[in-house]
Order: C-alpha cells, then structure tokens, then sequence
C-alpha cells in the first residue's frame, strides 16, 4: 500500500494533560469508529468518555503521543501482580496510523517498565481487529499459553483466581518480552484501539 503522507517531524510522549483531553475524545470517537465500520458492534466497542479517559489515570500511567504537536495517539498501562507490565490500552487515530505512533508508545512503555524491574508486558485485544493483530504480532507479541515466562503464568493464575474470565470471547491475551534498552519494537504503527 503506498501512502504518500508526510511523516512526522518529532513524535513527542507525555504524560496525560488536561489541554490534550478534548483530542483524546475525538481520537477515541475516531478509533472506535474504525472498529464499528469492520462489523464490531457499538456496545461492544464503546468510545471512551471524557471522564473515562481521567479515570484512567487513578490507576494507571497515562501517556499521550503528539505527531508534530498534534495528539496523535495513547495508552494507558499499570503494574500488575506479580510484576507484569499490563496495557490497557494503546489507540493511535487513523489519520496518524502507520506512522510509528504505536511504536513510540510501546517504546515509552517499555522504558518505564524496565525502570521498575519488569521484563515482560501482557495485554487483551479483539482477534477480529486485524490491524491490532499485526501490531503486536510484528512488535513481537504471542498468545498466553504454557510456554509463557513465569511471571506471565503467575499473571494468568491470578486473573483466573479473581473469579472472571480472562478474556471475553473473541478476545484474546497476548504477552512479549520487554525488549532490552539497546532493542526496539519491530514493525509499523497500525493499531486503531485496544481494550482491555
């Protein structure tokens, strides 16, 4: 596929501000749109609200990609028992995907995980979102099975001990080693929205 937009000049990551929440809004109508125009029902894949958006930030870190000064993309990530990084949520908005948008975010998570002594990060997202899919499969992501790190399975036997299911159907749980300082993701940025 040939794009011919310009890419960014800088893709700057901060932590969430008040300023950046009307774009975050538009950017969540934009990427839950994506999702309903695949066949996603609305109800399934609601757009977050203004004050779902701040919630996040009780529980987790919050962070949010400019492309050019522009918001451009989020997510939201938190550390889970026993040491796991778990993203939330990573959301890019179609006009910027295919940018490194996702890739400098999973980048940011990966440094302040790695601060905290974390080696690897789990997440859930839609098998049916195939731009999601390829995100994390090209960053290096696998489905949680046996074959995962301890920490990863202790993860799992926890989730599954709170009495929920892991994944509603049609969800997969996904899990990566978090690459070394000296490493980086591998792939483009294409993800569209990620729940969890």
């Amino acid at each position: 596929m040939h794009d011919d937009r310009t890419a960014p000049k800088r893709i700057r990551v901060t932590g969430l501000q008040e300023a950046q929440l009307p774009a975050l809004v538009a950017l969540e109508q934009a990427c839950t749109a994506m999702y309903h125009e695949s066949g996603f029902d609305e109800a399934e894949v609601p757009a977050r609200t203004l004050a779902e958006i701040v919630a996040l930030t009780r529980r987790h870190d919050v962070r949010v990609a400019e492309a050019d000064d522009e918001v451009a993309g989020y997510m939201a990530w938190r550390d889970e028992a026993p040491g796991v990084a778990y993203l939330e949520e990573i959301s890019v908005h179609p006009d910027h995907q295919r940018r490194g948008i996702a890739t400098r975010l999973l980048e940011e998570l990966y440094g302040r995980a790695r601060e905290l002594g974390m080696e690897q990060v789990v997440l859930r997202s839609r098998e049916k979102a195939s731009w999601a899919q390829a995100l994390y499969r090209k960053a290096g992501f696998a489905p949680l099975g046996d074959d995962a790190p301890a920490k990863v399975r202790a993860w799992r036997a926890e989730q599954e001990a709170s009495g929920k299911p892991l994944a509603r159907e049609g969800v997969v749980v996904l899990w990566a080693n978090i690459p070394l300082k000296t490493e980086s993701p591998r792939g483009e940025d294409g993800d569209g929205g990620v729940d969890g």
